[in-house]
């Protein structure tokens, strides 16, 4: 898989097999663990489309930090309700190498305007 970089998704929107294969694990972009992944995709795309519904109803997208921070207020909660583990973090290197905190937040934010304009 070739890595797409952040000033090709200013240019032009990511292909069909670019956009579905944007991780939706954290430990891509801070190296957090949490298990079940099942669990952890499932919730996070579910909660993703939550925000498209929340970004559609404000007429603006969510910062950086705001995505950020409501990303992991949801993770703390699944976790708080048992639904998910956090196990040892990885070295912030590793979720770097991969993405990082930015181009992860990018991912998301292009997952959640593509379901925003599909909402018309």
């Amino acid at each position: 898989m070739s890595m797409v970089s952040d000033e090709e998704l200013t240019r032009r929107p990511p292909s069909p097999i670019e956009f579905g294969s944007m991780p939706l694990d954290p430990v891509y972009g801070w190296g957090v663990v949490f298990e079940p992944v099942e669990t952890l995709i499932e919730e996070t795309a579910a909660y993703i489309e939550q925000l498209a519904r929340e970004v559609h109803q404000r007429g603006e997208p969510y910062s950086d930090q705001e995505r950020e921070a409501r990303f992991f207020a949801f993770w703390e909660q699944l976790v708080a309700e048992g639904r998910l583990r956090r196990l040892e973090d990885r070295p912030p290197e590793f979720g770097r190498a991969i993405l990082g905190p930015r181009r992860w937040l990018r991912a998301q934010q292009i997952r959640i305007r593509r379901l925003v304009e599909s909402m018309g």
